[in-house]
């Protein structure tokens, strides 16, 4: 757990995973049991905002270098830190990240290329090596995650319209991840309905956050 009085959780998994709808089935069920509970993702900053629109969106001209494409995510996740996430966690408050850094390890690592061990260097030196207290991997084969954005019909980022080898090898280094750091990251099978994702993902939470009271008193 970090050195906050807080409790910070974050959200990872492949593209049509069921990220956002699992991040808010939490954040609801833990402000019924009396939790203070603030929600972030990437783009949640200005700063944050207009690298991810032009990272995700960057069709035209010349690829991205992959270490561009790190070092922007890294940029925006140093703001969202600083204006956000930090000082929600000093006050006590249950953060609710969908994707932090485990993200950029599986697409720029895993997927790109780009030596894992570097990518940590980066994020211990631009984001103080902060991690979350806990993490949900939503699991979820590469095919069946394809298929739920095909049915979607929504457009794709340049993330999503990578070839399936490129989300194969993303899938493989989200599932390192999950064995490299049982204690933190959580496997969930996310292929079945989300209704049964979220009572598992509930149960869970709710055993490994601390109570309201006990995370004011400990401020």
């Amino acid at each position: 757990m970090g050195t906050w009085n807080g409790f910070f959780i974050s959200f990872e998994g492949v593209d049509g995973a069921g990220k956002s709808t699992q991040v808010a089935s939490l954040a609801a069920s833990l402000r019924v049991h009396g939790h203070d509970v603030v929600t972030v993702s990437p783009s949640d900053t200005n700063l944050g905002e207009i690298l991810h629109s032009f990272v995700l969106q960057h069709h035209r001209g010349p690829a991205l270098d992959p270490w561009s494409e790190a070092l922007l995510f890294n940029a925006e996740r140093v703001q969202l830190l600083q204006e956000t996430v930090l000082p929600s966690l000093q006050q006590g408050a249950v953060v609710i990240a969908d994707r932090y850094a485990d993200s950029t390890i599986a697409y720029q690592g895993g997927g790109r290329g780009l030596p894992i061990d570097d990518l940590l260097a980066v994020h211990r030196s631009a984001c103080g090596d902060v991690w979350p207290d806990l993490t949900f991997y939503l699991q979820l084969p590469v095919s069946a995650a394809a298929k739920r954005q095909r049915a979607q019909q929504l457009p794709l980022d340049r993330f999503e319209v990578e070839l399936a080898d490129f989300h194969q090898r993303v899938g493989k280094a989200f599932d390192d991840l999950a064995a490299q750091h049982p204690e933190r990251i959580v496997t969930v099978d996310a292929a079945r309905p989300a209704v049964s994702v979220s009572r598992d993902i509930e149960r869970i939470a709710l055993e490994r956050v601390p109570a309201p009271a006990k995370r004011r008193a400990a401020g």
